[in-house]
């Protein structure tokens, strides 16, 4: 119970430090005339460049140190199915409502970028942020397991944080399961773009827990390549390449997919309920 504990803590502590890095940057790098208009934040796109890029590198840190923890303990045994999932729930809850514009993974830049909703330099910006934050998060983590809190850390600390890989089939089924996870999630936040964002988050959270319940044992379920860069291709047990050709290819794949797919007919339904809501308000 030791061990649960103390993860738990460490997940809570990255989460308080994380966000109040956040209210920093906010305070730091928000123009005080664009927090003047009160609404403006909840504006997509409204955020100044470098304030997103820190969002970025912060909330890219927080869910691979979060994750790292995670899956130790997962690794662990101590927790069983359903209380695992459940905390995979709630921790993925926390982090979708905490990261505000961030998106934590290269997939969701380069899809704004082609669908315009971003310019190429604060794309790449982005996502040298998150690779940045996905490899100081390792580092970060095992300063963390060193200090060994919990017989858990003391063991990985001196296995010197060996990890195997989370690839438990073959690269090609591997490509499979990341494509359907990321394929999955784009489709679903296309579909039900105008869904209330309370509910959003909820959803999302509920698609990921059932992504690590449907396809944990097979991939891991990552299907961000700057989480995946941070907590498994430093482990044993396959190549770069493959780890590559799994971690990376698959969920772009899955999401341009999804993009091809739903990306059109979302821009067209939010259309046409603002043009009904317009008429709406003309008539009265």
């Amino acid at each position: 119970m030791e061990n649960v504990l103390v993860s738990l803590s460490v997940l809570a502590g990255t989460v308080t430090v994380c966000e109040v890095l956040r209210h920093i940057a906010r305070a730091l790098l928000w123009p005080r005339w664009g927090r003047a208009k009160g609404r403006l934040s909840r504006i997509p796109g409204a955020e100044p460049p470098n304030f997103e890029v820190a969002v970025e590198l912060l909330s890219t840190l927080q869910l691979c140190i979060c994750t790292h923890e995670l899956r130790l303990l997962g690794s662990s045994g101590l927790l069983g199915s359903i209380p695992g999932l459940a905390l995979t729930y709630l921790v993925a809850l926390v982090h979708v409502s905490t990261f505000g514009c961030a998106t934590c993974n290269p997939v969701s830049c380069l899809e704004r970028y082609l669908c315009g909703q971003s310019n190429g330099q604060i794309a790449a910006a982005k996502l040298l942020a998150q690779l940045t934050a996905a490899s100081v998060a390792r580092r970060l983590v095992e300063l963390v397991w060193a200090l060994e809190m919990s017989d858990l850390h003391w063991y990985h600390h001196q296995h010197q944080y060996k990890c195997t890989s989370a690839l438990n089939t073959t690269a090609g089924n591997g490509l499979v399961a990341e494509f359907a996870c990321a394929f999955t999630l784009r489709a679903a936040l296309f579909r039900f773009h105008l869904l209330n964002q309370r509910h959003k988050i909820h959803m999302v959270a509920t698609l990921i827990t059932f992504f690590v319940y449907a396809a944990g044992d097979l991939t891991g379920a990552v299907f961000n390549p700057a989480l995946a860069y941070s907590i498994t291709f430093n482990c044993e047990g396959n190549t770069y390449p493959e780890y590559c050709f799994v971690y990376w290819l698959g969920p772009l794949m899955g999401a341009m997919t999804a993009v091809l797919l739903f990306e059109r007919k979302s821009v067209d339904g939010a259309d046409m309920r603002s043009a009904t809501e317009e008429t709406k308000e003309k008539r009265s």
